[in-house]
């Protein structure tokens, strides 16, 4: 039996993903392949090509990052899920809170230590509030949540069970960018959960 042979096409060159490949199925915007020994990867590029006679599949990933997602590669170091449910979740605290510089702090639960604190980097893009200003803090606790406070306010932002499930689930670090994309894809209301709250 002879079986196809699946690639990333990924900046004009192209890298084996799956050998002997046994099974491709389509769930929704992702491909699923499987071997033989019903190992499968899940994928957002895309089939842009498929060789019956050469046993070739051929995918592409998706390279156009939108705005806020290349700068946060550039700042960060790398694009993962996490600097970009950070950038997400600063987005939501903004809208709530205002984005002027001092009016309000925030609050990290994530700990010191990546792969958690890489959010604090996704905060920092898309709030008035950095570590250098004075405007965020880093607690212990090892949760992807954030509590941001004001004179008389109080708003926290947990990143929802099934998305941390998600994350753990599908990261794939040799395909980075795709998780990522599909977290920015998804509504405030997928991702989050939210407690305000009036402090006296």
């Amino acid at each position: 039996m002879c079986l196809s042979t699946a690639y990333l096409e990924r900046k004009g060159r192209r890298e084996v993903i799956m050998e002997e490949v046994a099974k491709v199925g389509l769930r929704g915007d992702e491909v699923v392949l499987e071997d033989l020994f019903g190992k499968s990867i899940r994928t957002g590029a895309r089939l842009s090509e498929v060789d019956l006679m050469e046993h070739v599949l051929v995918l592409e990933e998706p390279h156009e990052l939108p705005e806020a997602l290349r700068k946060a590669k550039e700042f960060h170091g790398h694009l993962g899920p996490m600097v970009t449910l950070g950038l997400r979740m600063g987005r939501v605290i903004s809208e709530k809170m205002g984005s002027e510089p001092f009016s309000y702090r925030i609050t990290a639960f994530t700990g010191p230590k990546p792969p958690l604190s890489c959010l604090v980097d996704g905060l920092q893009l898309s709030t008035p509030c950095t570590v250098g200003n004075g405007g965020i803090r880093i607690e212990d606790g090892g949760e992807l949540r954030a509590v941001a406070e004001a004179e008389g306010r109080r708003l926290e932002v947990s990143v929802k069970e099934e998305v941390r499930d998600k994350v753990a689930e599908e990261y794939d670090p040799e395909h980075e960018e795709v998780l990522p994309l599909k977290l920015w894809a998804m509504s405030d209301e997928e991702l989050f959960d939210l407690e305000e709250s009036v402090l006296v």
